[in-house]
């Protein structure tokens, strides 16, 4: 299925607090324009349970415009599974959405794994940061420099026991 004219915006897991400037970008777009992946969709999504997704400060996202993705649950396997999305779904653009003290990693992995696509463009949400989310992501980078991500597929963790995982690679909400 070809979207060439229209955007995926993407909802990388880890931060509700994201999720305002996705809606805000959404927004800017003409109706049927621009569709929102949250990605890690899974048990342990913070706007699962007491963040309704729709509630009244988002009624204007039509749910049809909603695609989940529940398999992801690192930066690198959120870049996988994205491509793999892609594939089938071909956006002419996508705007991935993370928080700014994340964005340096998140476009090393991704333009790493789109091969320095063009068709990704990076927002970083700026607000407080917490000396362990930096702490925190210092770590996650050396451990990605020096190739370690690959010890965290999704085989061999415990999402894999999650009740979403069997549900399809991509649905809409």
């Amino acid at each position: 299925m070809s979207y060439e004219s229209k955007t995926l915006i993407v909802y990388l897991d880890g931060d509700y607090r994201r999720f305002k400037a996705v809606a805000d970008i959404y927004q800017k777009f003409d109706y049927d324009q621009a569709h929102i992946l949250i990605t890690s969709f899974n048990d342990h999504n913070e706007l699962r349970g007491t963040k309704d997704l729709l509630n009244s400060n988002y009624d204007y996202i039509d749910e049809r415009h909603i695609l989940t993705e529940y398999f992801s649950t690192t930066t690198y396997n959120n870049a996988v599974e994205i491509q793999q999305i892609l594939s089938r779904l071909n956006y002419g653009q996508v705007i991935v959405v993370t928080s700014q003290y994340h964005k340096f990693r998140t476009k090393l992995i991704f333009n790493n794994v789109f091969n320095r696509s063009r068709k990704l463009k990076f927002l970083g949400v700026n607000h407080h940061t917490t000396l362990l989310e930096y702490s925190s992501e210092a770590v996650k980078l050396g451990l990605y420099l020096m190739k370690n991500y690959k010890f965290f597929t999704k085989d061999n963790l415990l999402y894999s026991k999650s009740k979403y995982r069997r549900l399809s690679r991509l649905r809409y909400q």
